[in-house]
């Protein structure tokens, strides 16, 4: 049983070297899929005061930017 444990690790392993990925790339980020109804538009960096068209959530938007409801309070920041 642990000979065969033993053999999966390794095996694992070795096919992580052989594809070439990294253990950086094994810490990505998760978003989870929802989406704010009363999302009206987005800012984003380098022009703070240009509205965009917003996307579902602040996990999905580039980091620094900003989503607001339509009376202009801010729901959240992109980080």
């Amino acid at each position: 049983m642990a000979g065969t444990k033993v053999g999966v690790i390794t095996l694992l392993l070795c096919a992580t070297i052989l594809l070439g990925l990294k253990p950086e790339h094994a810490s990505a980020k998760v978003c989870p899929f929802f989406c704010y109804a009363e999302v009206a538009y987005m800012t984003c960096p380098p022009a703070p005061y240009k509205k965009l068209g917003p996307v579902c959530n602040c996990c999905l938007a580039k980091p620094g930017c900003k989503l607001f409801r339509a009376d202009g309070t801010v729901i959240c920041t992109a980080s």
